[in-house]
């Protein structure tokens, strides 16, 4: 299983960040919020990786000082890395709420996991 958070999996982009919260769906749940948009599946031909989703992280100023923030976004970072592989072809934007400062990586990954349920189900209707 590969590991990793590339920057073709992140949204980068203010723009980008704003155009997944306007035109996608969300949820708030638990410590994040989410915001999503389905992704057009890559072509897959010989050597090339599937489509993989693109995840943006924003941590406020509402969390926390600077010091509180930056260890949220490292737990958050490492979930995301850890479960990027599962995760369907969109663009996910999370917003770490104020009970973020309690969870730990495993908590991220697990919501994670719940959420990417979700927005499959989601998704189809």
């Amino acid at each position: 299983m590969e590991l990793g958070f590339p920057k073709s999996a992140r949204l980068l982009r203010r723009a980008e960040f704003l155009a997944v919260q306007q035109k996608g769906k969300g949820f708030a749940e638990g410590p994040l919020a989410a915001s999503w948009t389905g992704r057009e599946p890559r072509s897959t031909r010989p050597g090339m990786r599937p489509a993989v989703a693109r995840v943006g992280l924003t941590v406020s100023s509402k969390v926390g000082g600077s010091a509180v923030r930056n260890l949220v976004k490292r737990r958050l970072r490492e979930a995301v890395r850890q479960e990027l592989s599962s995760l369907p072809a969109m663009d996910l934007v999370l917003v770490a709420r104020a009970s973020a400062v309690n969870a730990s990586v495993g908590d991220f990954r697990a919501w994670l996991r719940r959420a990417a349920d979700r927005m499959v189900k989601g998704a189809g209707r």
